[in-house]
């Protein structure tokens, strides 16, 4: 083999050592090596040629053939590290032994029988003595891995020394050529042996993974207590964490698993079948891999232990199988409801199946059942007559029903009175308002059967009289419809919820409500069919940015000079409320910019868009609970509020003029603040707090709190200071007052009953220290140590957080206080781990990654690290925060999908018919038509009872549809019960006629453009 055969080396470079030298006994030096590793090749290869004929044989070789199958070489080839050294003809070729048939360290009677990517199979094992070695655990002893890394982690970061080390030269990496000392080789190999066969000593220590080591120390707790639900959840999750939900097979794959961890904690204690939460989780991943009646079996088992979460996913699971329809969800529902008794958690129970039943028949499309079903449970709750008070529930039902023939005008109707009312001689014909129904006028016919079917359902709520002229049956709605659905209640909190369920099933959505009707906020999954406000149109087009805004211009040029552009956020509230009941009142004022007005926090001008105001109103003013209803005002004013201020003002006005309590003076100052009157806020103030000085009313700490907190945000401290010494009965200035103010509101603190007035003087002692420290240091102690201690958990803790974090916020970015960022980032970071959902939390995180460079903490909080599982609230708070940042859109809608895709495949999320409608509306705004009409199909399967998903098919994926396709689809929808205003054929009338002559079924947009062409052919007849 020629020399030019091999590559350049680094041996050819001039030795840098030798100094500056071009003398002709350098290159001569170069040749003579060349020519001598040419003479060492040719006698290699004339040795290789005689021992092929035999003329030189080693007769050593022969005798230890059997022990030189395989041979240790220690010392390495220094050729490896050398550019240029090895050649492809240097490197021995191998062959498989056998044909592949034969395995190296094992006797000649194990074969291989086949061969694949993934491994080998071998003839199978007929000795049970082998079976037997092969099935036992590992007996090697397990160490604790020790420092595995040089550098220390600190916050799950390794930080790298930037330091070079000293007494390197800085050419060492000519370090890689040719040694000259070849000597020193050999000691290096024998230390290189030595350090080989201490490895080898310590083969036998295993060291573990992250992964092994947490879940050995999961079994240990486990075996030392195997009734521990925690512990079971937290070793379920760890091994689940192994398997993307996204993955091929993977709902499977993690069902499977699922079923065998938790039927070993059965097994494990008997206390493990008690608990909800493990037996609701093991049913659920057995749907996927059980047959359909042994599901029906584990169910009926399940049911005999009770629990209202258990009857509630038991709910779930039939809703889902659609057997029978929605007339097989309203025998279910029958079922359940004469299971609970009278008990107040029963009756709230009561108020979860309704709600649900009621959500059912909405979505199924029979919109004016669900409006009579409210309807005749409030006559029955709130407007029975007097001298039906104590006789028994059947008769009471069977005078209801004389009411209800009577076609009078029921709760929520015009020229409304009651039940009670009707029966004291007041009669009043019901005269139905005529909806706004015009024509939609669409070239496919398609598109504008499914946009009459959407408008019909979101106009015609109220049910129809027999004297009104309609082809509809269902729109006329008996009373037996309704009659076995009905249910007694007697105490007050589960009148209570079935209001304020009402309200939320019309779009008024009241942040934390349906966790009160439960004991268990973690076994309540009702976020995934109650929160239907977020599907309506309106909060879409919130949700997703504007085709203006997704494109990001980064620079603009101002008389030749490149100008970076201002980056532009989204109102970090977003459209998204959401935290625990009471957290927030519906008035109360939240301020998170310098210069803009106090917002409500629970409804805007955007809750409200696309909903029948007088029919709401109408509600809010007939299902009051006596004169003295202060909650029941609150709600009134803030939806007033949220329509037009003024017009909520004089509401209040009249109420205050029945009843002038401090709570509703509370409320109309806010009303004034959020006008932006801060004037006639203060007045009110000063008048009810000057005439009630001395006398400890309920509310007080509200009022008091609002009016220093008012002046605190105006930029007057000096007059928040006085109002808080007023407070707690002192004048004056000083340290003494300040120290007394300071025990007189500690004493304030523990005299209140009320966990809510509690937090108003927790809050004014708080502010205390700010206005006469000048720092927040001193705020947050007083905030710990209350959060520390009796504020520890439950609704209260979560409240008093949000109050701790808005203060701090207000203080620093508000007010424009000195203060070093990482305090409120670090606080608000921690919160989220331990209410991640809390739209307020969420926006305070995102105010303070406003302007940073890079979105790291931003896209941590979009992923997928968390242990816990998220729920809905969340899911959609993670697409809005993909367009928090205008322009960013685009680079985030792969992530976007991605948390979606997630959140349909989660076992906590799977079956909400909202993230679908969601994830669905992604596609189609990305253009994504195809993907969106896969995931269609998904999601008629896993919601069957959802007739807005099928419309989609009709509306926006029309283009991807076949007529085929479609008349499929609306036969489905027949098939399972759905209503439809009008049929398919019906609209399509003699459209489809032609269609079907024609013969083309198979491209939906050829249709389109065909009728158009038609269309305009015949424009002038």
């Amino acid at each position: 083999m020629s020399a030019s055969s091999f590559p350049p080396s680094f041996s050819s470079f001039p030795d840098l050592e030798a100094g500056p030298s071009t003398s002709r006994s350098a290159v001569s030096t170069k040749k003579r090596l060349r020519e001598k590793d040419k003479n060492e090749k040719r006698k290699e290869k004339s040795l290789k040629d005689k021992e092929r004929h035999g003329s030189i044989r080693d007769t050593s070789s022969v005798e230890n053939e059997t022990s030189r199958l395989y041979y240790s070489d220690r010392k390495g080839d220094r050729y490896n590290i050398q550019y240029g050294g090895l050649h492809a003809g240097d490197i021995p070729k191998y062959h498989i032994i056998d044909r592949g048939g034969y395995i190296l360290g094992l006797s000649r009677s194990w074969t291989v029988t086949h061969r694949s990517g993934k491994g080998i199979e071998m003839r199978s094992l007929t000795d049970s003595g082998a079976r037997a070695l092969l099935f036992a655990p590992p007996t090697r002893r397990v160490l604790k891995s020790g420092d595995i890394y040089k550098h220390p982690e600190v916050d799950g970061i390794i930080r790298l020394s930037t330091s070079r080390p000293q007494g390197i030269d800085s050419e060492s990496y000519r370090s890689i050529t040719r040694s000259k000392d070849d000597a020193d080789s050999d000691t290096d190999s024998s230390d290189a042996s030595d350090g080989v066969s201490n490895d080898e000593s310590s083969s036998d220590e295993i060291v573990l993974t992250s992964y092994q080591e947490k879940l050995k120390q999961l079994e240990e707790a486990i075996a030392k207590e195997p009734g521990s639900t925690d512990s079971w959840l937290q070793l379920l999750s760890h091994t689940l964490s192994t398997i993307p939900v996204t993955s091929k097979n993977g709902t499977k794959a993690r069902s499977e698993i699922t079923v065998s961890i938790l039927a070993r904690a059965f097994a494990a204690d008997a206390r493990n079948g008690l608990s909800k939460i493990l037996r609701i989780r093991y049913l659920r991943a057995g749907e996927e891999v059980w047959h359909e009646s042994k599901v029906r079996a584990e169910w009926e088992e399940a049911l005999r232990t009770g629990g209202v979460e258990i009857w509630m996913e038991w709910l779930e699971w039939r809703i889902r199988q659609a057997a029978n329809g929605v007339d097989g969800i309203v025998e279910d529902a029958i079922r359940m409801l004469n299971i609970f008794g009278q008990s107040e958690q029963d009756e709230l129970a009561k108020v979860r199946v309704f709600w649900r039943v009621a959500v059912v028949f909405q979505r199924a499309g029979y919109v004016e059942r669900a409006t009579a079903l409210f309807q005749a449970q409030a006559e029955l709750l709130f407007k029975i007559p007097q001298a039906l008070h104590g006789i028994p529930y059947e008769t009471q039902l069977e005078h209801l029903e004389n009411f209800w023939e009577s076609e009078a005008p029921r709760i929520g109707e015009v020229g409304s009175h009651g039940w009670a009312a009707w029966v004291s001689g007041h009669r009043e014909n019901f005269s139905s308002k005529k909806q706004d129904m015009t024509q939609i006028i669409d070239l496919d016919p398609y598109r504008q059967w499914a946009a009459r079917e959407s408008r019909m359902d979101e106009l015609a709520y109220l049910p129809s009289r027999s004297s009104d002229y309609t082809h509809d049956p269902y729109s006329t709605v008996l009373f037996s419809d309704i009659r076995p659905l009905l249910m007694p209640l007697t105490s007050v909190a589960a009148k209570n919820a079935f209001r304020q369920a009402w309200l939320a099933f019309v779009g008024l959505h009241i942040p934390g409500f349906s966790l009160t009707l439960s004991t268990s906020n973690s076994i309540n999954w009702d976020d995934r069919w109650n929160l239907g406000h977020l599907t309506r149109r309106p909060f879409i087009d919130a949700l997703f940015p504007s085709e203006t805004t997704q494109v990001r211009v980064t620079s603009e040029s101002f008389a030749g000079v490149t100008v970076g552009r201002e980056k532009q956020y989204a109102d970090p509230r977003g459209p998204m409320k959401c935290w625990g009941y009471g957290v927030l009142g519906p008035l109360d004022a939240i301020r998170l910019s310098q210069t803009g007005k106090m917002k409500a926090a629970m409804w805007g001008s955007e809750d409200v868009q696309g909903l029948d105001h007088d029919f709401i109103k109408r509600l809010l003013a007939q299902l009051r609970l006596g004169t003295d209803d202060a909650e029941w005002d609150n709600l009134t004013l803030a939806f007033e509020a949220a329509i037009n201020v003024r017009t909520a003002l004089k509401h209040s006005r009249c109420i205050l003029s029945n009843n002038e309590s401090s709570i509703r003076w509370a409320i109309h100052a806010r009303l004034e603040m959020i006008r932006g009157r801060l004037d006639d806020a203060r007045k009110i103030y000063q008048t009810v707090l000057t005439a009630s000085s001395g006398v400890s009313l309920q509310g007080m700490s509200s009022l008091w709190w609002d009016w220093a907190h008012m002046d605190w945000l105006n930029g007057d401290s000096e007059q928040a200071l006085q109002t808080i010494l007023r407070s707690a009965g002192l004048q004056g200035h000083g340290g003494v007052a300040v120290l007394r103010c300071k025990r007189g509101l500690e004493d304030a603190i523990k005299g209140e009953e009320e966990w809510k007035d509690r937090e108003g003087w927790i809050k004014l002692r708080a502010l205390l220290e700010i206005l006469t420290g000048r720092d927040i240091t001193s705020a947050l102690q007083v905030f710990d140590d209350y959060l520390n201690g009796e504020y520890g958990q439950g609704p209260c803790r979560e409240s008093l957080l949000v109050a701790c974090l808005l203060t701090v916020y207000q203080y620093s970015v508000v007010l424009k206080n000195s203060m070093a960022p990482s305090v409120l980032r670090q606080r608000v970071e921690k919160a989220m781990e331990e209410y991640p959902s809390n739209s307020i939390i969420l926006g305070l995180f995102l105010e303070g990654e406003r302007g940073q460079g890079v979105w790291g903490r931003v896209r941590m909080v979009l992923g997928e690290s968390s242990s816990k599982a998220k729920d809905v609230a969340r899911r959609v708070e993670e697409v809005w925060i993909a367009g928090w940042d205008k322009g960013r859109w685009s680079g985030e809608i792969e992530r976007t999908r991605s948390g979606l895709a997630n959140a349909i495949e989660s076992e906590r999320t799977r079956a909400s018919y909202i993230l679908w409608r969601i994830y669905i509306e992604l596609e189609i705004r990305t253009g994504e038509l195809q993907h969106a009409k896969k995931l269609l199909f998904r999601a008629i399967g896993e919601c069957p009872l959802v007739k807005d998903l099928y419309l989609l098919a009709f509306g926006p994926l029309r283009g991807v549809f076949s007529g085929k396709e479609l008349g499929g689809i609306a036969d489905t929808m027949a098939e399972r019960g759905l209503r439809l205003h009008a049929g398919l054929d019906e609209g399509l009338g003699a459209w489809k006629e032609e269609v079907e002559e024609g013969g083309d079924w198979e491209s939906g947009t050829d249709e389109i453009v065909d009728h158009a062409r038609e269309l305009r052919r015949l424009m002038p007849y």
